[in-house]
């Protein structure tokens, strides 16, 4: 069987990555999550609180501060989550080579072309209307490039 995912972040130093939403789709199974932030808003630096203030207005659309999952829960639940999967499905190289962190199963990149659009998001966790909802994305790769294989 197969997995789609796709997670929304913010970037700190080095790349690093702090994980906001993460979804999944297999056809039939749904998983979704809203991480929490692991600190305050305040200890970022000046220059990642205009990032992430950026993607909460213009990308992702989630507060830095919303949030139910505890983050230091990612590791486990994203291996929870795939452990019943052969192949997992991710859309881009960054977050494909993210992912594999985390699991050992074979992790397919989706081409990073066309990218993905805003649209109204498919959860009630984003601030606007128009955004890139990880549930949106996970629903739209496997309608578009699974069902169609």
């Amino acid at each position: 069987m197969t997995l789609v995912l796709d997670v929304q972040c913010f970037k700190l130093e080095k790349n690093r990555f702090i994980v906001k939403e993460l979804a999944g789709f297999d056809g039939i199974r749904i998983c979704h999550y809203i991480f929490k932030a692991p600190f305050p808003f305040d200890h970022l630096s000046p220059d990642l609180q205009r990032q992430a203030h950026w993607l909460t207005e213009n990308h992702h659309c989630i507060a830095w501060d919303a949030g139910f999952t505890p983050q230091h829960l990612f590791s486990k639940i994203i291996t929870d989550l795939t452990n019943s999967y052969d192949i997992i499905y991710v859309k881009g190289l960054e977050k494909a080579n993210y992912i594999r962190q985390f699991i050992n199963k074979p992790v397919v990149e989706f081409d990073e072309q066309p990218t993905l659009r805003m649209s109204q998001p498919k959860c009630v966790n984003h601030s606007k209307t128009q955004c890139i909802c990880a549930l949106s994305n996970v629903f739209y790769l496997y309608e578009n490039f699974i069902m169609s294989f």
